[in-house]
């Protein structure tokens, strides 16, 4: 389904009054300190503002540093909603309602609307990337370029660029949208016309879907969980800069929890200077040990096509 900048207009105000905007991470302090429990609502009151979109924010007794996507000013107060201490404490800002203000919407809008709301979410958890760690990295980062593409999150894209030539129509049909194609199917029978949206949008097996696509398109983060291989966790969250911010780019957040380094999160950015990479360990001397491998991941990146421009470790017990 194509969503078009005027019915983005109409949508994204009703997304963020039904739920939220752009993800806050804390920073600072351990989720044990918060005692909350996933959905619970807190209120977090603005201390100071800091340079890059951060703020030092009270919440629940304890200082916090935060990113907010707004612009708000100490003594202020946000209704945030607690949802997760992994692979950070995260939360979620509530927008209040504007008293007075209307939302006229078209009928596309008023059911896009809907889906936000009613539609189920997709699974948290995905697949597992590879069969055992011997498999090697060539085929980890084919898998996971499939596992982030290939969800159905871009497939008004992909069918563009498959009318342009540029991708072929078996690579369309291994996502979920191409498999309840009548290319696959054949001509849809009563009970797949059945299953169609209320308003004859799109099929209604593809709402959970629909809802991802506007939930990523306010808050502009990619997120990815599963596992590398059997039993090794993996949190990827990938996010494009804003150019107003610095310079153009792409960052990632890649969080693991390793047998012999315990917890490590890396920030990985991509830009026109090169490729940056920080890490933060939860186990103490965990950092040293990267430190002591950066040689060969300058070669093993190199060796990709990737100048490693700079590389920093650091310990942190609080992650």
């Amino acid at each position: 389904m194509f969503i078009n900048d005027e019915i983005q207009k109409q949508v994204l105000p009703v997304l963020a009054k039904t739920t939220v905007t752009g993800s806050t991470d804390a920073q600072q302090r351990a989720a044990a300190l918060l005692q909350l429990n996933p959905g619970q609502q807190v209120k977090a009151e603005i201390v100071a503002n800091l340079p890059n979109h951060l703020y030092l924010a009270r919440i629940a007794g304890e200082m916090y540093k935060l990113e907010i996507p707004l612009n708000v000013q100490p003594g202020q107060t946000l209704e945030m909603t607690y949802v997760t201490a992994e692979p950070r404490v995260t939360f979620q800002i509530l927008l209040p309602e504007r008293g007075g203000e209307s939302v006229k919407l078209s009928s596309m809008g008023k059911w896009l609307s809907g889906v936000i709301q009613d539609a189920p979410s997709l699974p948290v958890v995905q697949q597992t990337l590879l069969e055992s760690p011997s498999q090697g990295t060539t085929l980890m980062a084919t898998r996971l370029k499939a596992a982030l593409t290939q969800t159905g999150l871009f497939y008004e894209s992909h069918l563009a660029q498959w009318a342009a030539g540029d991708l072929l129509l078996k690579d369309i049909l291994k996502e979920p949208q191409g498999k309840l194609s009548r290319a696959l199917a054949g001509e849809p029978g009563p009970e797949q016309a059945s299953e169609k949206g209320a308003a004859g949008f799109a099929d209604g097996r593809t709402l959970p879907l629909i809802r991802e696509q506007l939930l990523l398109l306010n808050s502009g983060v990619l997120a990815w969980k599963g596992e590398a291989w059997p039993g090794q966790g993996m949190d990827l969250a990938i996010t494009a800069r804003d150019p107003e911010d610095g310079e153009a780019g792409v960052e990632a957040t890649l969080s693991l929890g390793l047998a012999h380094l315990g917890g490590v999160e890396a920030k990985l950015r991509f830009g026109p200077e090169g490729f940056f990479v920080d890490f933060v360990c939860e186990r103490p001397g965990s950092s040293a040990v990267l430190k002591k491998g950066g040689d060969g991941l300058r070669l093993a990146l190199a060796s990709s096509g990737l100048h490693l421009t700079r590389m920093a470790a650091r310990d942190d017990e609080a992650l």
